[in-house]
């Protein structure tokens, strides 16, 4: 077993301690990916994934168990740490530091449907690139998504247009709020990318109704959903998705110069 199939069955047993995001944005052909794993009586004891000098991942069940030397913790110019291994670090002074919530959804998918006066309406992706951008631009501030972005998501190797969809206020027949999903039959996995809701629409449900539709489609393809966000995040993204069912405590830190 080489060691991306190795991290493939270690994240599958659980997916939220072993990496911080999805597999696929860990294991792309061609990465230089180098995984260093530690078992002791066949239980993990500590996960390092590194592409170059960048360490993509760093868990460890202790302290001790840890598998860096000196030389890389003072060094590394960016880490993607969970919680349990943060204090690895402490001496250390990043410039940038976040942290993310990760949560997992294994269950039935909740049922809820759209509130009286919206409806679900598939988004085509091919032919509303500059109406997804511009909607995604309308939920935030200052975010930097542009065109050539959002397309570039359709090329991703998870890519599916089935996890594209508009909730539509059927008064004025536009866009209230969006769900962009992704699907890795290789694991089988689903993640929530992208879950807006446009500002004057909240509070009315439209992100959960998002959220259960999404799970609804996916529900038979894959063995777990998966979703990791900003703890900070203003709109509270993680009090959401724990509404939905998700689960989950793990915590990963993302340090760099």
């Amino acid at each position: 077993m080489d060691a991306k199939q190795h991290l493939m069955e270690i994240y599958r047993q659980n997916p939220c301690r072993a990496l911080p995001n999805a597999l696929w944005k860990t294991i792309t052909p061609g990465d230089d990916l180098r995984v260093e794993i530690e078992q002791q009586d066949r239980a993990l004891t500590s996960l390092a994934v590194w592409q170059g000098d960048r360490l993509m991942a760093l868990w460890c069940e202790n302290l001790e168990d840890h598998p860096l030397s000196l030389t890389q913790i003072d060094r590394v110019p960016f880490a993607l740490v969970h919680s349990k291994a943060l204090p690895i670090f402490e001496h250390r002074r990043f410039p940038h530091q976040e942290a993310y919530f990760r949560l997992i959804h294994k269950d039935d998918p909740p049922v809820y449907n759209c509130p009286p006066g919206f409806t679900y309406r598939d988004v085509h992706p091919q032919t509303e690139v500059n109406r997804v951008t511009k909607f995604i631009k309308s939920c935030y501030e200052n975010i930097k998504v542009g065109e050539s972005i959002v397309r570039g998501w359709l090329a991703h190797p998870v890519y599916d247009p089935a996890l594209w969809v508009w909730v539509i206020d059927e008064a004025v027949n536009e866009p209230a709020a969006l769900g962009i999903g992704e699907l890795d039959h290789g694991v089988p996995e689903a993640s929530l990318e992208w879950i807006q809701v446009l500002p004057p629409y909240r509070g009315k449900g439209l992100g959960k109704a998002v959220v259960g539709e999404l799970l609804h489609r996916v529900s038979g393809f894959v063995s777990f959903t998966t979703v990791a966000g900003k703890i900070d995040n203003p709109t509270h993204s993680e009090r959401l998705y724990r509404r939905c069912d998700f689960s989950g405590r793990d915590v990963w830190w993302l340090l760099s110069s």
